[in-house]
């Protein structure tokens, strides 16, 4: 329990860091397909630069990547005019394993072309925060 607290404490401080730093250098968003999919492509380079635990049934491990994964969804921020997150950690972000989309279910897309350009761009990478989510799901989104 403690170790999700934690967690939950990291990943605010990761977003509100996010949020901080987008403030200063907002621009005009002119091109939700473009911010989409660099968007996209920050995610996935975030997820690639952390290595799933060997072990799956590790705790420590696992709730050490999970902070990491976590953190990568604070790349999103600067991106709020079109995306935002569907829940809070204590219910693993709104994961749904019965959704059309499971992968994306943790998101709202506000744009159209934003999400089509997001999706087009992380649907490799995004199975890691599916096996996430999917493992939150089990530990009841705790």
């Amino acid at each position: 329990m403690n170790k999700v607290k934690y967690l939950s404490v990291v990943l605010f401080a990761a977003i509100l860091a996010g949020v901080l730093i987008s403030c200063g250098d907002n621009g005009d968003k002119e091109n939700p397909a473009a911010e989409g999919q660099e968007a996209g492509v920050a995610m996935c380079d975030c997820v690639a630069s952390y290595t799933p635990p060997a072990d799956p049934t590790d705790i420590e491990a696992f709730m050490a990547y999970a902070q990491q994964l976590y953190n990568c969804l604070g790349v999103i921020a600067p991106y709020s005019d079109y995306i935002g997150l569907n829940g809070t950690m204590e219910n693993s972000y709104g994961y749904d394993s019965e959704a059309d989309e499971p992968l994306y279910s943790v998101f709202v897309f506000n744009n159209s072309d934003f999400e089509r350009e997001f999706k087009s761009a992380t649907n490799v990478c995004m199975q890691a925060f599916a096996a996430l989510f999917e493992m939150m799901e089990m530990m009841g989104g705790q």
